[in-house]
């Protein structure tokens, strides 16, 4: 029977302090979790977004890795990576795949952190498939395919490194429907690029994650663990300034669109698709995540529980 490996993104914590990220690393173990998720930013006030950072405050990464390792936590999983995020180090302002003229600064881009990851022996390189739907609409199949194309370079460039490229779809993403998500992946060569479920954002957009991975689990090659409590019913991810309104609750005024595995009023059948992954013999990575939390110490050790009372009985 495969084993499912369990690691947590560091996302919701703010590590610019170095005993703040020993507190985060130390918490991440004591909860069971053996991997992380790191996230791509840029300058001092992410210590963590990249190489020349991580360079800067453990004077290598083999260091870092060493730092890591002695807290307890073995394995740096995957890198998130948002091209539309500024780059100080990149110096730039963000990119689009949409756009083929950013395609090559995306690749310099990513370059550093296939290196880093092949440096540390990290696994995967998670990608924000496409920007906000607000800034590529309309969406056409022709610009689904340029982002495809960017993601085959980024895919081709990162199997030199070792790495396996994955794409994340989010519930603001231009990539919404089951249907685009269909497009994306067959415009994608398979041999390099996979794609990420991400049970909360999948939900809010109104997909079934299950579904998702049922159709497409060749292509999974990673999972994002979250829940979620409400769908985004009124399409507000197609209105101006959505990412910033919809974090502030939207029009309904949701307090919290991410919520810990196991709540009451959860929309994600996390024991379904576990029992799923195992009939396809997935036995990779979940990444679980609290985002929105206003106590990640504590969402931590809640997820932890489920894993452990509910998720690694099925």
């Amino acid at each position: 029977m495969p084993e499912l490996k369990w690691g947590y993104a560091i996302n919701q914590w703010d590590p610019r302090r170095a005993r703040e990220r020993e507190r985060v690393f130390k918490a991440i173990s004591a909860c069971g979790f053996d991997g992380i998720e790191l996230e791509a930013g840029t300058g001092r006030m992410a210590p963590l977004g990249n190489p020349v950072q991580i360079q800067m405050n453990y004077g290598s990464v083999r260091h870092f890795l060493g730092t890591m390792n002695s807290y307890g936590v073995k394995q740096i999983v995957s890198v998130f990576y948002n091209p539309g995020s500024p780059s100080i180090e990149a110096s730039h302002n963000g990119k689009s795949p949409v756009n083929p003229n950013d395609h090559e600064a995306i690749l310099e881009t990513a370059k550093p952190f296939g290196q880093f990851l092949h440096d540390v022996q990290g696994l995967f390189f998670v990608v924000k498939a496409m920007p906000a739907y607000t800034a590529v609409a309309p969406v056409t199949e022709e610009k689904i395919r340029t982002a495809a194309e960017c993601w085959n370079k980024v895919g081709k460039m990162m199997k030199e490194y070792g790495v396996q490229t994955a794409m994340h779809i989010d519930c603001l993403s231009a990539i919404h429907s089951m249907e685009d998500i269909d497009k994306i992946l067959q415009f994608t060569d398979p041999d390099l690029v996979g794609l990420v479920i991400d049970t909360a954002e999948l939900t809010i957009a109104g997909n079934n994650p299950a579904q998702v991975y049922e159709k497409h689990h060749a292509r999974v090659k990673l999972f994002h663990f979250k829940d979620a409590h409400d769908v985004d019913s009124l399409g507000e991810y197609k209105g101006k300034d959505a990412g910033s309104l919809m974090s502030a609750g939207g029009q309904r005024e949701i307090g919290r669109w991410f919520w810990e595995m196991g709540r009451s009023g959860g929309l994600v059948d996390f024991p379904g698709l576990v029992k799923s992954l195992k009939g396809h013999n997935y036995d990779g990575w979940i990444i679980v995540e609290s985002d929105q939390s206003p106590n990640p110490w504590e969402s931590a050790m809640l997820n932890n529980c489920y894993i452990k009372h509910v998720l690694s009985k099925i």
